[in-house]
């Protein structure tokens, strides 16, 4: 009885089935001993080491928050961080009710589904992109765990659902990467595709490609925006700067010290917290990579073997080199819609999303070169610029209104999902759920 329940527990770990799925992946495509049982230990230690940034950026965010919470008068507007890594990271570190193990069997059955829908399907798409991967997967199984759903069903109706995403997103994306890259070689496998297409919509009704913003010349000064670690931390000193200054305003700096910093000077907490929440980031991005190092291996020499010649679904960066300009465009533009959406969402009493130079560069970054492939200069302008403003509201609606659930009660603390791929169909669901009175 002691050996089953054993068992029972161990089967239920994520960090032990992510490594089960990296061996069985391995194994079967007849990898040396030494590579098995690297890839196995290395998918493990990087879901630890996930953890252990998840711990970071949430002891360094929950201050912040506490900061903004005390500067804000009543009635005033709730904040929080979109960070989908972060979000599924802390749910499967807390394992509530299960919901880490959904997540990982979800990972393994989904790609199973996607696979097969592309070999018997006219979309032949591999997605590739691992973190995307890992972050859909987290999200579904999320939002039917919120249900209140058995094991058994969340994982079956996510890995559904999360099979399907991975095998139409590429396809629908294909006609835009055929202009951006002037061939058909590659598709585009991130969770921004909805939005991305919005951006390539707009731009063909208000622009013309021939007027490409890659004509122009732009400023080598907002290089240091590309560097991961810069960003993160200049816009969360900001952040936390306006928030302590906030916070000193309504209860002075005798109370910040007090009730939230511990007696240390409230400047420098601010900007220790700031810091504390990237190396937090930094720490969990490094587990993540491990993870997906070893994971992503194990899927792709599997999905080869069953449908060879299908084209490969990628990471975002996969198209910069063909625009650079506009990636430019989309961090400035995107930025400003981040911001416009912000006002608009605290006058209307929707929980903030704090600015993400992430999602401005990265996601705003892609929308814009998705609206110059179609709409030029103008294109480019107003696919950043949506991306941000509409996406800002995707994010606060299923923060405000809970659609994946009580994302805090799951360990993910003022944490929410930023990718439009998890967040449009997760509401379309949930909307369905509540029509049915689930």
């Amino acid at each position: 009885m002691q050996i089953f329940s054993f068992i029972l527990e161990l089967i239920t770990l994520p960090a032990f089935i992510l490594g089960l799925i990296a061996l069985i992946g391995l194994v079967i495509q007849k990898k040396p001993f030494s590579d098995v049982l690297t890839g196995t230990f290395k998918t493990i230690l990087g879901l630890l080491i996930m953890g252990i940034g998840i711990g970071a950026l949430i002891d360094a965010l929950i201050p912040i928050q506490a900061m903004f919470e005390a500067g804000v008068p009543a009635g005033g507007f709730r904040t929080f961080v979109t960070f989908d890594e972060g979000v599924v990271g802390a749910v499967q570190d807390a394992n509530v009710a299960g919901i880490g193990a959904a997540i990982a069997w979800t990972m393994l059955f989904g790609y199973i589904i996607h696979v097969l829908l592309a070999r018997v399907t006219k979309f032949k798409y591999i997605y590739l992109t691992g973190h995307m991967i890992w972050i859909h997967a987290g999200a579904f199984a999320i939002l039917f765990h919120s249900f209140g759903l058995s094991l058994f069903w969340t994982v079956l109706l996510a890995s559904i659902v999360d099979g399907i995403y991975m095998t139409l997103a590429p396809a629908f994306a294909q006609p835009i990467m055929r202009k951006i890259t002037g061939n058909d070689e590659i598709a585009f496998g991130h969770g921004q595709t909805l939005l991305n297409m919005l951006g390539a919509w707009v731009g063909k009704l208000i622009g013309d490609p021939e007027d490409s913003a890659e004509k122009q010349a732009f400023s080598s000064k907002l290089d240091f925006f590309r560097d991961m670690a810069m960003s993160i931390a200049i816009i969360m000193i900001i952040v936390a700067l306006i928030a302590v200054i906030l916070a000193v305003i309504q209860i002075g700096v005798a109370g910040v010290q007090e009730q939230i910093s511990g007696g240390q000077n409230f400047l420098l907490f601010a900007f220790l917290q700031a810091l504390g929440f990237t190396a937090g980031v930094l720490v969990l991005l490094q587990g993540v990579r491990m993870l997906i190092a070893e994971i992503v291996p194990a899927f792709k020499g599997i999905a080869e073997k069953l449908i060879p010649g299908a084209k490969p679904a990628l990471d975002c960066p996969v198209i910069y080199p063909f625009a650079p300009n506009s990636l430019i465009i989309g961090l400035i533009s995107g930025t400003i819609g981040q911001v416009i959406a912000m006002v608009i969402l605290a006058l209307i009493g929707w929980a903030v999303p704090l600015p993400s130079m992430i999602a401005a560069f990265f996601a705003s970054g892609s929308g814009a070169i998705f609206g110059n492939a179609t709409g030029g200069r103008r294109g480019a302008w107003a696919g950043g610029f949506l991306w941000s403003f509409v996406g800002w509201f995707l994010i606060s609606f299923a923060y405000q209104f809970q659609v994946f659930g009580d994302l805090g009660a799951m360990g993910a603390t003022a944490l929410g999902f930023t990718v439009p791929d998890a967040i449009v169909p997760g509401i379309v669901i949930w909307a369905i759920a509540k029509l049915f009175g689930v």
